[in-house]
């Protein structure tokens, strides 16, 4: 009877002693589920330098009015572009907030700083805008079709219209396309591509904008 008891007793505590390393074994894995997978990354973009300021400056008002998207970048998440037909999205990488309103912010901004109107707003009704800039974004990803030369892509179309009082009228339309060359699979150089084909685009932009005005 006695050998019996020692039997079961030696018994459980090799089934104990099975359940603790089974669960030093899964439980730290349990722990780390969260680990595996990568954190998201927010960005915006920027301009990399100031734009120049103008010598004219004018005692109009500018509006910035809401940029329109491209049905496929209308989302916060970066997209690429694997090959003609294939593109990826991607939950981990994308924009802190909306690409249409961190757009018109930038612009807003820039040409807030070069001195040609007398306020940039994004707000109609508050003032009586003279100006109202309107675009269309057609393109805003990474280009990694070409795996050695992979290339950041921002494409914008840009309509100046002038409210003379009883009528609306296009004065400038221009269209950008830019595609600059990136470090290869690298998000951070990304986002610098896009800010860089961005500060190019409102460069020229401001350039077309200062000779129209300058002719009326």
């Amino acid at each position: 009877m006695n050998d019996l008891l020692n039997f079961d007793t030696n018994k459980i505590k090799k089934i104990h002693l099975l359940w603790i390393v089974a669960m030093l074994v899964f439980l730290p894995s349990c722990l780390n589920t969260q680990s595996i997978y990568p954190e998201k990354q927010y960005y915006l973009l920027e301009t990399t330098q100031a734009p120049i300021p103008e010598k004219i400056t004018s005692r109009e008002v500018l509006r910035i009015a809401k940029l329109r998207m491209s049905p496929a970048y209308t989302g916060k998440g970066f997209i690429y572009k694997k090959n003609e037909t294939t593109y990826d999205t991607d939950f981990y990488n994308e924009f802190l907030v909306s690409p249409d309103d961190m757009l018109a912010e930038i612009i807003r901004k820039w040409f807030g700083l070069t001195g040609m109107f007398a306020r940039v707003t994004c707000s109609s009704g508050h003032y009586k805008e003279k100006y109202i800039l309107e675009g269309a974004v057609t393109a805003l990803h990474g280009d990694y079709s070409d795996r050695k030369n992979p290339r950041a892509v921002l494409d914008i179309q840009f309509f100046l219209i002038e409210d003379n009082g009883l009528s609306y009228s296009l004065i400038l339309q221009k269209n950008y396309s830019k595609a600059l060359v990136i470090d290869k699979h690298k998000t951070h150089s990304l986002v610098k591509g896009w800010s860089s084909a961005l500060t190019e685009i409102l460069s020229d932009f401001q350039a077309e904008i200062s000779k129209k005005i300058k002719k009326k």
